[in-house]
């Protein structure tokens, strides 16, 4: 069974630089077999309900402003498939999962797999978080999609920490307790598989001061569905701009 991730995906322009978080995730890859299709939830597409990006979708959004130009030129291919777009629907049928006209994979879509896959050659089926959803009902969502583990990647983009408003401009800035106190309760929770506190996450100390809103938490729930044990391991953690945490997580079982 191949493995589900939870990746905190940290500033688009990440991508540019050479960086352990580059080196981990292309490293990643080479712990498993390649997926026959990758499954991607991202922060950066919210919706009420469920949705699925179009079949035909292959084009990629600079959804961010005030970045290096290289940025905004920067080219990665990527598409969906009709046939896996159709497996996943019908996987997905019981929470009325609807097809978008949505044509294009948001950056916490391609920046990650272009940290991934330097060339993407795996049709990848891009589904919306459904802001509507109660935290068990993201979970069970997850553990639907577990079944699709035998042939798919599932890729959950979102982050531990997200406080925009509180960033320092410095990678390398003294980190804030509020951040790095969240960020190993997190990663203590998933070690041991501590499912009903992750669920009941807004009552977990500092889960405000780090998530203004939420969306980019969100994902992980949908990630502790896809696993037998709840259990996962932490990777990349590190904390830049003083509270932006780069924590990942893989699911095995």
């Amino acid at each position: 069974m191949i493995p589900s991730l939870f990746i905190s995906h940290g500033s688009p322009n990440t991508i540019l630089y050479d960086n352990t978080t580059k080196e981990t995730l292309n490293n990643l890859t080479k712990n498993f077999k390649d997926p026959k299709y990758i499954v991607i939830v991202s922060a950066h597409w919210s919706t009420r309900s469920l949705e699925i990006i179009s079949p035909s979708a292959n084009k990629i959004m600079y959804d961010f402003y005030g970045f290096e130009k290289e940025l905004y030129e920067y080219k990665y291919d990527i598409k969906s498939d009709l046939t896996y777009t159709n497996k996943v629907l019908n996987t997905l049928k019981i929470f009325d999962i609807k097809l978008s006209n949505k044509d294009s994979f948001d950056h916490g879509v391609w920046t990650v797999l272009s940290m991934m896959y330097k060339k993407l050659e795996i049709p990848v089926i891009n589904i919306s978080l459904p802001l509507g959803y109660s935290a068990e009902k993201l979970f069970l969502l997850g553990q639907t999609l577990k079944s699709l583990r035998g042939e798919s990647l599932l890729i959950f983009s979102g982050s531990i920490t997200h406080n925009l408003y509180d960033l320092y401009p410095s990678l390398d800035a003294p980190v804030k307790k509020y951040a790095y106190t969240f960020n190993e309760k997190i990663k203590q929770i998933l070690k041991t598989g501590d499912k009903e506190q992750l669920l009941d996450y807004e009552s977990i100390e500092y889960f405000k001061q780090n998530h203004p809103t939420k969306e980019h938490f969100l994902p992980l729930l949908i990630a502790l569905g896809t696993s037998k044990s709840y259990k996962a391991k932490s990777f990349n953690n590190k904390i830049v701009y003083s509270n932006l945490s780069m924590q990942s997580f893989i699911f095995e079982d």
